[in-house]
């Protein structure tokens, strides 16, 4: 058995495949041509909202772990190991480029005019296809993620120095605060490698790297942010085995 803790440093890339569901259905519904949708008696929208990837900040990390090596079942090189962690990848304040699809089409409403047999028309209360394009501009809000994640461990089982390659999936908690509110738990990936070293026979420190991956849906009620959440983490610390 083994217990550590850590902390370091964390660098997300972007948020990536970003869209903003909830933005975009406001955002068309204010446009007077598609306003009847607001009544499903009376009309049907459906639309995508994406935007450019959303730039996020780079944060301190701290965790702990526990583990287990199959020493007395003969294969020490194979492991088990639980661990928690948390990081504060802010979302920075920026302006993001944005792309808009919209299909409106009316169900018990007479259109004001003649309606074409083609898409699209801007004759009110007819069927319509719209394309935007444009900008929004997106304020900084604070994020934080915690993550509980269960790997699988491979090792070289030397006495002193042990380099080491795991694999797990995790359970990772989204938390925004401010102008982007909202909160969502979701499954992802987690992929680490490292170097542990035993100066001692039972206490030892370690170097490590860790990478993460997982996909956010309708974060918060105001944008609906979704999108991939990528982030590599480079850590030390110190820990126990016994």
């Amino acid at each position: 058995w083994y217990v550590g803790a850590y902390g370091g440093f964390s660098s997300p890339s972007d948020l990536t495949s970003v869209s903003m569901p909830d933005f975009g259905r406001r955002s068309a519904l204010n446009d007077p041509l598609l306003a009847p949708a607001a009544n499903p008696a009376l009309a049907s929208l459906s639309q995508t909202f994406r935007t450019s990837d959303l730039k996020t900040s780079t944060s301190p990390i701290f965790g702990g772990k526990v583990g287990y090596f199959f020493d007395q079942q003969r294969f020490p090189w194979l492991g088990v190991e639980l661990e928690v962690f948390t990081t504060k990848p802010d979302i920075e304040g920026q302006v993001v480029q944005t792309n808009q699809d919209i299909q409106f089409n009316p169900v018990n409403i007479a259109p004001t005019g003649t309606c074409t047999d083609f898409y699209p028309t801007l004759t009110p209360n007819c069927p319509q296809l719209i394309h935007k394009e444009g900008s929004l501009q997106i304020p900084s809000s604070s994020l934080r993620v915690f993550t509980a994640a269960a790997n699988v461990i491979v090792r070289y089982p030397g006495r002193w120095f042990e380099p080491y390659a795991g694999i797990g999936v995790g359970a990772f908690y989204f938390r925004g605060t401010g102008a982007i509110a909202g909160d969502q738990v979701v499954p992802g990936l987690n992929g680490l490698w490292g170097i542990k070293l035993f100066p001692f026979e039972d206490w030892g420190v370690f170097v490590e790297g860790k990478y993460n991956r997982a996909t956010i849906t309708s974060l918060d009620s105001t944008f609906g942010i979704s999108g991939t959440y990528d982030v590599f983490h480079l850590v030390g610390g110190i820990l126990y085995r016994f």
